[in-house]
């Protein structure tokens, strides 16, 4: 920078401070600059600092509640967004992993499918059979509603015993599907009370909320402040006494 422009500067900014101090101090040069006032304008900004002051106290207190409040708030908020989630996940259990197929059958841990139609292993009832005058196997499956899919095997592609094996697997995963609902709706249970004890327990957040309105409504009409703007108005009415202008 040149000093052409340090010198610019400097003269702006003298130029801001100078009317930037005519307008704290109103009624002319005087009033704002010279010695004889000085007395007056200390009385004038003693009584701006103090109410400045005793509001900034107030702006700290109350930003501090509502911090506190923000805080226990979204304590709250997540305790039962983990909850819902927990509870969402015990609910979604989809198909889960493929474990085997043969054909057009597909057992995977909590379904069958069987031409792109998911069966529910819940409930479900399972039966093979051999046909007599064929080299031909079929395995029933009736799910929990009661309508059947029969899937048809053809012997020169799927040996009899491959079939029956796969069967007697399908008829394992209900059962061990049977023993995971049991549990499953147990979980169910215990995950929703979670919920109902996670929303319930507002405590804290109730506590902070209280907190902040009663330490907002003590600064909005303390005595402090009142005393504070009571005094810089006196102060006001004094500088306005003297120089005809009243402060703002």
């Amino acid at each position: 920078m040149s000093v052409t422009e340090v010198l610019a500067a400097v003269l702006i900014g003298g130029a801001a401070w100078g009317v930037w101090r005519l307008i704290q101090y109103p009624g002319g040069w005087s009033f704002a600059f010279a010695a004889v006032h000085k007395a007056d304008r200390q009385d004038l900004a003693q009584a701006r600092n103090a109410l400045s002051k005793v509001r900034g106290r107030a702006r700290k207190e109350v930003a501090a509640a509502q911090e506190r409040h923000k805080r226990a708030k979204q304590a709250y908020e997540e305790r039962g967004e983990l909850a819902v989630r927990e509870l969402d996940r015990l609910r979604r259990t989809g198909c889960g992993v493929l474990t085997e197929e043969l054909g057009k059958v597909s057992l995977y841990e909590h379904v069958a499918t069987f031409e792109g139609q998911e069966i529910p292993l819940a409930g479900l009832a399972v039966q093979f059979e051999v046909a007599r005058s064929t080299n031909t196997t079929y395995i029933y499956l009736r799910a929990s509603d009661g309508l059947p899919e029969l899937a048809e095997f053809d012997g020169s592609q799927f040996p009899e015993e491959d079939v029956r094996r796969f069967s007697v697997r399908i008829e394992k995963a209900v059962a061990v599907e049977e023993k995971f609902r049991r549990q499953q709706a147990e979980a169910i249970e215990i995950a929703e009370a979670g919920l109902e004890e996670a929303r319930a327990d507002s405590a804290d957040m109730d506590t902070a909320r209280a907190d902040l309105e009663k330490v907002t409504a003590r600064h909005e009409d303390s005595a402090e402040l009142r005393k504070a703007v009571a005094e810089r108005e006196e102060a006001f009415d004094r500088w306005e006494a003297l120089t005809g202008r009243r402060p703002r």
